[in-house]
């Protein structure tokens, strides 16, 4: 089933919506575009209704399939996959429209316990960006308080929804009965349901990790053996991928015997078993067992994966400054990161000024927005962070400063109100050529300053900002792409090398995402925490030790549960 959805409806769905958009002429969807296409694509807006309506009789499909699965193991049932599909077309057609709505609620609701065992790669853009979450509960600690009170909320709710699928799809009741029927079986047994889950969560990992330690053990001992360390490494990468995805598949299985446990035992139609059958798992098996293998000689050989240039986000390294000022990029270059990345905005009198706030609030203490003051005013004004204090700094000392050092930046055009209308214009006609010569490179999160910089400084690199990973890879005159990391995916990465553009991802603070974004094979990474992702980089491609790198493979693997 992960096969065929991998393989063949995930890109079924992504050709779909491509031609949808191709079709209204329309390059890309994002926040900054979904009103002016509701209002004048509305017939866009209808092909992609239509699509996300797909996805979700497909997950309904999904979900009533792995169910139908394990109730016939329960029935010790022999079906064939007519049969399966034959049941899962009887119930999405008996779905109403009604019933539609509620199983899309009924999903929400349970999400954050269903997640833990059952996972489709068609929801895989069901998040919330973590630079979202970080401002939530840093800069509206209320809000982020509410957020987690909601949240206790909605898991409460999908424990005590646990039988109501079952009950819906295996006795056919009605949506009243089956939630008045689940909230009967789970009383006074939730705290029974949240320990089960909780093993699968702590107990089930822990042990299947352990055993994933054990290997990265016995291949530390073979690394001291010249001649078979090489093939050994593959057979204990191979392994390591059979316990995780056994590990997965365990963890779905406990998942869906607990949401059976209440479901009537149900009768099936049983057909002699076919011997044919066994030669297509036998091959099916050898295939993947293949591909394991040769995935992991070209990992080994280091074929697989590309060194990541590192950006330094907003010239820091873990807090040696104060963001965007000439001090802490004075000290962040002696790191030598490929680029440092830094924010820039026009000033009242129609300069540049180097600041990512909209106003002064926040690092200055100063209610006013960097376009109500001159450049010479805000250069006067200090700001304070990590301890440090620093002043304003003009785009003019600050790239005087990246020159001098040798310094290339990553220049990120902020899209606030006080930018006039020729904003990227004279920005490209002041400082085209110094960019050229310095290797600078530029980006945005609004896609139209991304095309006036690409007319006006066609020599200079331009990124265009994504914060979240909506409808595949826009198409635009940008060289790269810059994706916030949560929902950053190989489908994504895929495209956009295909177009023959880069994907930097943001903002990558912890380590073993660093890891997951270099195993996506993202061109760049954009981080607060520098010297981490440098020591990353080198564990990665510096490290010879076979022990190290499949353990670095283990730590960047998503949990499967």
């Amino acid at each position: 089933m992960e096969l065929s959805i991998n393989l063949i409806v995930i890109p079924v769905l992504n050709t779909l919506t491509n031609a949808i958009l191709d079709l209204g002429n329309v390059n890309y969807i994002s926040y900054t575009n979904i009103l002016s296409l509701i209002t004048g694509k509305p017939l866009v807006i209808l092909g992609l209704l239509l699509i996300l309506l797909l996805i979700l009789i497909l997950i309904f499909s999904q979900f009533t399939l792995l169910l139908n699965s394990f109730q016939a193991i329960k029935s010790n049932a022999n079906l064939r996959w007519r049969d399966y599909f034959k049941d899962v077309f009887r119930n999405v057609y008996q779905l109403s429209f009604k019933g539609f709505g509620f199983f899309l609620l009924y999903f929400l609701i349970v999400m954050p316990i269903g997640d833990i065992g059952f996972y489709s790669n068609l929801l895989n853009k069901v998040k919330i960006p973590e630079f979202i979450l970080d401002w939530i509960f840093t800069e509206h600690f209320y809000l982020g308080a509410l957020i987690v009170v909601l949240y206790l909320v909605i898991f409460y709710i999908g424990l005590r929804w646990l039988f109501v699928l079952p009950a819906m799809i295996f006795e056919n009741k009605t949506i009243s009965q089956s939630i008045k029927y689940s909230w009967r079986k789970t009383k006074n047994r939730t705290l029974h349901y949240l320990g089960i889950l909780l093993v699968i969560i702590i107990i089930v990992p822990f042990v299947f990790e352990g055993l994933l330690l054990l290997i990265v053990g016995l291949q530390w001992l073979i690394d001291k053996i010249p001649f078979i360390r090489f093939p050994m490494a593959i057979v204990n990468m191979t392994a390591v991928q059979i316990i995780n995805y056994s590990a997965s598949i365990y963890g779905t299985s406990i998942a869906a015997l607990i949401i059976l446990s209440n479901t009537k035992t149900t009768y099936f139609e049983s057909h002699n078993k076919n011997k044919s059958h066994k030669w297509f798992w036998a091959l099916l098996a050898a295939g993947i067992l293949f591909s394991f293998m040769s995935y992991n000689t070209v990992y080994f050989k280091g074929w697989l994966l590309d060194r990541p240039v590192t950006i330094s986000h907003r010239g820091v390294d873990d807090g040696n400054g104060v963001q965007n000022s000439i001090p802490a990029l004075k000290e962040t270059s002696k790191e030598n990161p490929t680029y440092i990345e830094m924010d820039i905005q026009e000033t009242k009198d129609h300069k540049y000024v180097v600041y990512h706030d909209t106003t002064l609030k926040g690092l200055a203490g100063i209610n006013k927005k960097p376009s109500q003051m001159t450049l010479n005013q805000l250069k006067r004004v200090q700001i304070h962070e990590n301890g440090k204090t620093a002043y304003i700094a003009s785009f003019d000392d600050y790239l005087k400063t990246a020159t001098k050092l040798h310094q290339k930046l990553l220049i990120e055009y902020k899209d606030v109100k006080g930018n006039g209308p020729d904003f990227v214009k004279n920005f490209a006609h002041k400082y085209d050529r110094q960019l050229q010569h310095n290797g600078d490179m530029v980006h945005s999160l609004d896609y139209d300053y991304i095309q006036e910089s690409k007319k006006y400084m066609p020599h200079v690199p331009a990124s265009y900002i994504l914060s979240y990973n909506l409808s595949g890879v826009p198409k635009t005159h940008a060289n790269a792409f810059t994706m916030e990391y949560t929902t950053l995916n190989s489908t994504f990465i895929d495209g956009a090398h295909a177009m023959n553009k880069s994907v930097f991802a943001w903002t990558v603070n912890d380590t073993n995402v660093m890891d997951q974004m270099m195993f996506l094979d993202v061109d760049g990474i954009i981080t607060d925490n520098l010297s981490d992702l440098k020591k990353e980089i080198k564990s990665n491609f510096d490290e010879t030790s076979y022990s190290t790198r499949i353990l670095n493979y283990i730590v960047q693997m998503q949990s499967p549960f």
